[in-house]
């Protein structure tokens, strides 16, 4: 344990300093880390939790959320970034294979696809055009999926998430259903 008053005596000119790096350090050590901050998160979010089967960690993304055609259509075009703890999260009126492509997308993202009961079957790295492409490529599912839930590219990988785990917190009472 450090004893301030002997620390203050030995360094008079210093006593200030000396309480100032004290005071940060411990400020400092009780900080976790950054967590997503709900001034970033655009109005009509959802938040959802993500359970690792590897770890056992449930993980946050909030979500816009594409419900009705126009939305699904439009998706993340044109955004030039996103904030790291963000996403949309696609909800199709019923199970079906699904494909996405990346025109005008600016950034690269990844998209899990998941089934009606939220598991995810399918985790793919969507790439961000080169400029002047015509042709894009689709990601599609590998079965039929009811949601699909884009985020930042290498976000599930950063967050030991992998197929065969379990999205939950948008369906339900609330309502989060396609229109």
């Amino acid at each position: 344990m450090i004893d301030f008053k002997t620390l203050i005596q030995r360094s008079p000119g210093k006593s200030e300093l000396a309480i100032l790096t004290m005071g940060l350090l411990l400020i400092l050590s009780a900080c976790e880390g950054p967590k997503p901050s709900r001034a970033n998160v655009r109005p009509g979010s959802h938040k959802v939790q993500i359970e690792s089967s590897e770890s056992g960690k449930k993980v946050e993304v909030w979500c816009e959320i594409a419900a009705d055609p126009n939305r699904r259509q439009n998706g993340l075009m044109h955004r030039t970034s996103m904030p790291e703890d963000m996403g949309m999260l696609f909800i199709f009126p019923a199970p079906l294979l699904q494909g996405f492509w990346m025109k005008n997308c600016k950034i690269s993202l990844d998209i899990a696809y998941l089934d009606d009961t939220g598991r995810i079957v399918d985790i793919l790295k969507m790439d961000a055009p080169r400029p002047g492409q015509v042709a894009f490529p689709r990601y599609r599912s590998s079965q039929e999926v009811r949601y699909a839930l884009e985020t930042n590219v290498g976000w599930f990988a950063q967050h030991g998430i992998h197929v065969g785990d379990q999205v939950e917190g948008f369906r339900g009472p609330s309502g989060l259903k396609p229109r």
